[in-house]
């Protein structure tokens, strides 16, 4: 016994054993967040060769200390970073399906906007309380620590630190890449949920952090894609004498719950779009994400692009998309003629649509900062029947033919866990699989209900116009509910439903595709083929399945950071002037009357602020031709400012009047 206690005690006294025994109590807490429970303590057990190298990955992190004489202060730090890390993550799948990432620090303003919904304003305390609590004790530790006796020179103090985080960071390289090479670990993760499982959270998190953008192919060169230009120059889709307006309806968190095993429902929530997949072309549709990650869907569809070639958990909007330009269906179409509109019935700004869009060749963007008498959920998000009136606006506002996107919100999570008052439920709905969530579940039935009732507004709107019209149809996730594969009667909870109307014939067939091949599917129905990823798409889809990714993941690279060889070495597409919404917000005049100044114009609605000489003021909206700002007067030469601003206060168009005279308004009152 004492030979044990004397050789633990040697043992000790090396430096890096402390670091290797603080690592993995580390990593065994990491890894409880990570499950949601102490299965985490069951990780080493279940795979243990990847539990070393997930402890490594933290042990370099937390060889750090040992350049340092307050080695418990720093370990303490890093241990706090970790845990902080994890802690995110075990709160972000709370409320969404898809793991906390690297990429995820992109969407802090968006997140911020849409916290309330998630999180309630004692868990928000609670929450800032722990943050002092933390940086309250790393201050304390930081004064009472004790300090390392130092009895070497300072020179090889840091030297002897610097060889062994060396030797950690080797160990930990040399297992990873060993790890890669032979497939017991991946880089590239299909389902970001499942990865975090199986592979561990340093694991996947660093990953997201290393891994970033479309990673350049060995067999990309200037041959390779001039045999492709080549290829696909050449490729003839039998083209239509019609040009349709062409229309595009993804809608939020939106699929058939009679897809759910067992579920009783009182009524059919969904009459108009099953109706629609019995009649019109249709099928299943795998999106990139699950219970959150709207945007990735958008981009597949808008631009052909595969998600799964970004690094892990990344979000294009929001890293390559705001300073490039990227060849979409909206730049192929204006290619013909069409005038480009994208509508979404919340803030501009969220996921920078209000930049990404000018890259993505949209003429006109209608955020909700531009609709007027729109009504809300109990949740506090827009219900989708205001769109109706958008696309028609859209499609009104030119002579020509249009092509509307529109993004819809009211299918949104999160959804309440217990009943609501003053909300009575017109679907009831029993024998949920997840009993817990069986409120939620209800009240996500009877919001996606209404947008049933919307698609049937929206689709009896388009056929009583005089236009040719197709109108595409489809979910961009599922609800963030607990499923499973075996809940649900397809199979496939990264599955929803799409559907092509049209008020003119077209042949019914039954295809399930991916949404980066959903464009070219439907433009080839048309008989339209321009760009190179809808012509890839519409020509190579009969190849083997990997010969297809990896040659569209090598276009992908050329297009958005590679030389530009399929264009020749330049990109043929300019960043458009996207003006925001559809109608111009004029003003018309500005008056005083009984110390209140009144603003004449048109298109006002909620969202419109004003400033008068570059100072804001709390503006009342009278009506949507009339604003009001009480206490002030204005005189000749004043600088008066309509300007649209969300919640967020971010301003997205303004429109300036200069008060060049006394109007007769002013004179009436003297």
């Amino acid at each position: 016994m004492n030979r044990v206690k004397a050789f633990v005690q040697k043992i000790w006294t090396y430096d890096l054993v402390h670091t290797a025994v603080y690592s993995i109590v580390l990593e065994l807490i990491v890894e409880c967040f990570n499950r949601r429970g102490i299965m985490g303590l069951a990780f080493p057990f279940m795979h243990p060769i990847i539990f070393i190298y997930n402890t490594l990955i933290i042990m370099t992190s937390m060889a750090l200390a040992l350049f340092f004489r307050r080695r418990m202060f720093v370990y303490s730090v890093v241990s706090v970073f970790w845990i902080g890390l994890a802690l995110t993550n075990f709160i972000i799948l709370s409320s969404r399906k898809t793991p906390f990432t690297a990429m995820d620090f992109y969407l802090i303003k968006d997140a911020i906007k849409v916290a309330g919904l998630y999180v309630s304003v004692i868990q928000i305390i609670l929450i800032a309380l722990l943050v002092i609590a933390v940086i309250a004790g790393l201050v304390f530790l930081w004064r009472k620590a004790p300090k390392l006796e130092v009895t070497i020179k300072k020179t090889k103090f840091v030297a002897y630190a610097a060889v062994q985080m060396i030797l950690v960071f080797l160990a930990a390289y040399g297992m990873g890449i060993t790890l890669l090479f032979t497939g017991a670990v991946e880089g590239h993760f299909g389902n970001l949920a499942q990865a975090y499982k199986k592979y561990g959270f340093s694991h996947c998190f660093v990953s997201s952090v290393l891994d970033r953008g479309i990673k350049k192919s060995g067999d990309y060169s200037e041959e390779y894609m001039d045999s492709l230009k080549n290829d696909l120059d050449n490729v003839d889709v039998e083209a239509s004498e019609k040009t349709p307006n062409i229309i595009f309806v993804q809608l939020e968190s939106f699929f058939d719950p009679t897809h759910v095993k067992g579920i009783t429902l009182s009524e059919n929530p969904l009459p108009n779009y099953q109706k629609l997949i019995s009649e019109c072309s249709s099928g299943y549709l795998s999106v990139p994400c699950f219970g959150a990650g709207t945007c990735n869907t958008e981009f597949e569809v808008q631009t052909g692009i595969n998600i799964d070639d970004f690094g892990p958990g990344e979000y294009p909007y929001r890293t390559i998309m705001k300073s490039k330009v990227c060849e979409s269906m909206a730049y192929d179409l204006k290619k013909l003629g069409y005038s480009t509109h994208a509508i979404h019935n919340n803030d501009g700004t969220f996921y920078d649509r209000n930049l990404v869009f000018s890259h993505l060749g949209y003429e006109t963007f209608t955020s909700i900062e531009y609709m007027d008498g729109f009504e809300e959920t109990p949740m506090g998000w827009a219900k989708d029947y205001i769109l109706t009136g958008e696309i028609t606006k859209a499609l009104d506002s030119t002579a020509g033919t249009d092509y509307v996107f529109t993004i819809s919100v009211q299918g949104h999570g999160d959804y309440p866990s217990t009943p609501m008052e003053g909300y009575t439920p017109e679907i009831k709905v029993t024998n949920f699989p997840v009993a817990e969530q069986q409120t939620s579940f209800e009240y996500y039935v009877n919001q996606i209900h209404e947008m049933d009732k919307f698609i049937g507004e929206l689709i009896q709107s388009l056929s009583e116009r005089d236009e040719e019209t197709v109108l595409v149809l489809y979910g961009d996730h599922l609800p963030t509910f607990d499923f499973t594969d075996e809940m649900l009667t397809n199979g496939d909870k990264f599955q929803t439903q799409y559907v092509i109307w049209s008020n003119f014939d077209m042949d019914r067939q039954e295809k399930n595709i991916q949404a980066y091949q959903l464009s070219a599917y439907v433009m080839q129905r048309l008989g339209i083929s321009e760009g190179y990823i809808m012509k890839y798409h519409q020509s190579k889809q009969k190849l083997p399945e990997d010969e297809y990714l990896k040659n569209l993941k090598i276009l992908e690279y050329d297009i958005l950071y590679g030389k530009k060889e399929i264009y020749g070495g330049e990109t043929p597409y300019e960043a458009t002037n996207l003006k925001m919404g559809i109608d111009d917000i004029e003003i018309t005049d500005v008056y005083n009357y009984n110390n209140t100044v009144f603003i004449e114009g048109s298109s006002f609605n909620d969202y419109s602020c004003v400033l008068i000489n570059g100072k804001e003021y709390t503006t009342e909206k009278v009506s949507d031709r009339l604003l009001r700002v009480n206490g002030i007067n204005v005189k000749k030469d004043d600088v008066v400012v309509v300007a649209q601003k969300g919640d967020d206060k971010v301003e997205l168009s303004r429109t300036t009047f200069t008060v060049k005279q006394q109007s007769k308004k002013n004179a009436q009152q003297q």
